[in-house]
């Protein structure tokens, strides 16, 4: 996972999209994204999230009182926020860039 500071937005940065787990969205691997730190994440974003020191970037999504990373592809099963696990969302994909590639 490659990220770069952005000079322009001090609270954003650009990422890799490390893997498949979103092709079916249309982002795959390579692909460049926009993360937003500032921008608080709600029901239907896609976010770069890191769970038990892993980051990945998923749809976040509510199950009752229980949040849950989603992925859009079938290798890559639903991930439910479980109490005592390391969970953060560390920023909000503003912005996929499916015309640049690493």
């Amino acid at each position: 996972m490659t990220t770069t500071l952005n000079p322009d937005q001090s609270q954003a940065f650009y990422l890799t999209m490390p893997d498949h787990s979103l092709s079916g969205a249309g982002i795959a691997a390579g692909h460049i994204l926009t993360i937003d730190a500032q921008r608080s994440p709600v029901q239907g974003n896609l976010v770069l999230a890191a769970v038990d020191g892993e980051f990945m970037v998923r749809r976040l999504q509510r199950n009752g009182q229980r949040l849950c990373l989603l992925a859009a592809h079938p290798d890559y099963p639903p991930i439910e926020a479980d109490y005592g696990q390391d969970f953060a969302i560390w920023g909000v994909i503003s912005q996929p860039d499916c015309h640049l590639t690493a």
